[in-house]
C-alpha cells in the first residue's frame, strides 16, 4: 500500500501544472535534415567467403548462380559438400548454408537420431535412397548467419566445425574397412 501511495504522488508531482517547466523554444528556425540511414547491410562478396574456403585448403568449383543464390561446389579430401549463399545482393551474401550427403549401411533414421543427440551445431537427417532398395542417406546442414564488420575471417570456425563434424557423420553412417 506504501508502494501506491509513493507511486501516485510521483505522478501528482510530475503532472501538477505548477511543477511542470516549459522547454523555451529553439531561437533559430533552422531545420536540420533527420540522420542519414545506414546502407543495408548485404553481406560479403562472394570472391571472399571463396577465399576463406581456399585458404582453410579445400578446392572449389566456379560459382554457379540460380536467382539470389549461389552454390560452391566444394571438394575437402574424401568429403564433397556445397556450400550455398543465400539472400544474395549485388554479389554479396548475408548468410551461408553448408550441406553434405552421406550414403552407407548405417544411414538409418535411428542412428542419424542418435549422431544428431551426441553433437551439436551441424545437424543431421535421414533420407531414403535414391533408387529402390538402395542404402539410405544421411544430409547434414549448418547454416551460419554473418555479421557486419566481421569480414570473410568470421567463417573460419564455422568451416573447421562443419569439417569436423560433416566427416564425423560419413565415418558414422558409412564406417568402411
Amino acid at each position: 500500500m506504501k508502494m501506491i501511495a509513493t507511486a501516485v504522488g510521483l505522478l501528482v508531482l510530475t503532472t501538477s501544472p505548477t511543477l511542470a517547466q516549459t522547454t523555451p523554444a529553439p531561437a533559430t528556425t533552422t531545420q536540420t535534415a533527420p540522420p542519414a540511414t545506414p546502407a543495408r547491410w548485404n553481406g560479403l562478396p562472394v570472391a571472399d567467403i571463396t577465399a576463406r574456403l581456399l585458404a582453410a585448403g579445400l578446392t572449389v568449383a566456379p560459382p554457379r548462380i540460380n536467382a539470389d543464390r549461389v552454390y560452391l561446389l566444394v571438394d575437402d579430401g574424401p568429403v564433397r559438400w556445397v556450400m550455398t549463399l543465400f539472400s544474395c545482393t549485388d554479389g554479396a551474401c548475408p548468410d551461408v548454408q553448408f550441406t553434405a550427403v552421406f550414403s552407407g549401411p548405417q544411414a538409418t533414421p535411428e542412428i542419424v537420431a542418435r549422431w544428431n543427440g551426441d553433437r551439436r551445431f551441424v545437424k543431421a537427417f535421414h533420407a531414403l535412397p535414391e533408387v529402390e532398395g538402395g542404402e539410405g542417406q544421411a544430409v547434414a546442414q549448418f547454416d551460419v548467419l554473418l555479421s557486419e564488420g566481421g569480414g570473410a575471417t568470421q567463417l573460419d570456425d564455422p568451416i573447421q566445425v562443419w569439417r569436423s563434424l560433416s566427416l564425423d557423420l560419413g565415418r558414422t553412417v558409412n564406417p568402411g574397412p
